[in-house]
């Protein structure tokens, strides 16, 4: 037969009354009249601003770059920044 479940160890997890936090003794060094500005608990729920679109080429010239993005262990998305950064600076060859 099971053990019964203990929960009264869960009661150190109750939120503190407002009141008994502002009279906890406060640490070293820290003021008690200039509140700390509170940090943001919830990530934004805006969209990431991403897109996606389909390129068309030769299966060898996909394998290929494939395989680049493995070997420098970089997203699709990473690599194309390189070669597009690299093309501007001139080091694309002619255009």
């Amino acid at each position: 037969m099971p053990r019964e479940l203990d929960t009264s160890r869960l009661q150190r997890f109750a939120p503190m009354p407002r009141r008994a936090a502002l009279d906890a003794p406060q640490e070293p060094g820290r003021s008690a009249k200039a509140p700390e500005p509170a940090p943001d608990l919830w990530p934004s729920r805006e969209a990431p601003q991403e897109g996606q679109f389909t390129i068309r080429a030769r299966l060898d010239e996909i394998a290929r770059f494939r395989k680049l993005c493995k070997d420098d262990r970089r997203t699709y998305a990473d690599m194309l920044g390189i070669l597009m950064d690299s093309f501007e600076k001139g080091e694309g060859g002619a255009h």
